[in-house]
């Protein structure tokens, strides 16, 4: 409550939203996306402004007896579709856990993968559950979508997908959608000059500079897991040193990022603080002000696309 709170306290600041995925955690409990809606219901900022979401895989969410999956999500959501979702029950005989899924699972279309425009930006939202391997519906979409992009108009290309490409902490090391984006989407983004890639997944926050194939290098994307936002903030580092490729990392804050398009060249990224784990998520304030008058973390970005 304390993020959304302080979403609808500065909610002037602010044009649109968008959410990497895992909404509810329903945990095959609907009445859990009631619960959600009302705690979203509490907060006008989430009606006032769009409000885009990507597929995580808590919101997977298969029927015990049907095996049918994403359901609530299609139902309660309607993003900018590219045609209605494709998605058979799920029949397969790897149990889907939630901090092991199989891949691919077979869903297309409807809310799993779409792009907008909004102002001088593109934006694309992946499936990291649905199979982007090449050749595939989905990587084919993408391909087009990228290609597509007349930067004259929308010099800012941003991609939002669940699971990040580069992950500093110890949880969801094995996943495979993350080992996959790295080797079959990365090159594309590269390609197409991608400026940043928002992921979530990880309850936590990180943030990358400019990298290709983990090396440091201004043509490549940032890249930004924001999985802090609620129900938890508490991910331990795989190493005691980060990597090369690593700006910025934390687990003990709550909080969300705001993306300012400055420009065609700049932009601002700011990481702001709502709350820390060890206080039980009351919001925090230094030296008598209120949040957010700054991010934490707070870095310009360079558009790829002009260097």
């Amino acid at each position: 409550r304390d993020t959304m709170a302080v979403l609808q306290k500065f909610r002037k600041r602010y044009a649109a939203i968008i959410l990497a995925g895992d909404l509810a955690y329903p945990d095959k409990d609907p009445r859990k996306w009631d619960s959600w809606f009302d705690l979203m219901d509490d907060y006008s900022v989430t009606a006032d402004l769009p409000l885009q979401v990507a597929p995580g895989n808590h919101d997977i969410d298969r029927h015990e007896f049907n095996g049918e999956i994403y359901v609530a999500y299609e139902q309660r959501f309607l993003m900018p579709q590219v045609q209605p979702p494709t998605k058979p029950p799920y029949t397969g005989e790897e149990r889907i856990e939630m901090y092991r899924i199989p891949w691919p699972l077979e869903y297309e279309y409807g809310n799993a993968y779409y792009s907008f425009i909004y102002g001088p930006s593109y934006n694309i939202v992946l499936s990291s559950y649905s199979d982007f391997a090449p050749g595939s519906i989905q990587y084919e979409w993408l391909v087009k979508e990228l290609e597509s992009v007349d930067r004259t108009l929308t010099p800012w290309l941003l991609l939002t997908m669940h699971c990040p490409m580069y992950n500093t902490f110890a949880l969801h090391t094995k996943d495979i959608q993350i080992k996959k984006s790295r080797e079959i989407l990365e090159p594309l983004f590269v390609k197409h000059k991608v400026n940043v890639v928002f992921a979530g997944h990880i309850h936590a926050y990180m943030r990358t500079p400019t990298v290709i194939n983990g090396t440091v290098d201004v043509t490549g994307p940032m890249n930004i897991i924001i999985g802090d936002g609620g129900r938890k903030a508490f991910a331990p580092f795989q190493q005691e040193e980060p990597e090369e490729w690593v700006a910025v990392r934390d687990s003990t804050y709550y909080g969300y990022g705001t993306f300012d398009l400055i420009n065609r060249t700049h932009a601002k990224w700011e990481w702001i603080h709502t709350a820390q784990e060890d206080v039980y998520n009351y919001v925090i304030s230094k030296d008598g002000e209120e949040l957010p008058p700054a991010g934490v973390d707070d870095t310009f970005v360079v558009n790829q696309y002009f260097l």
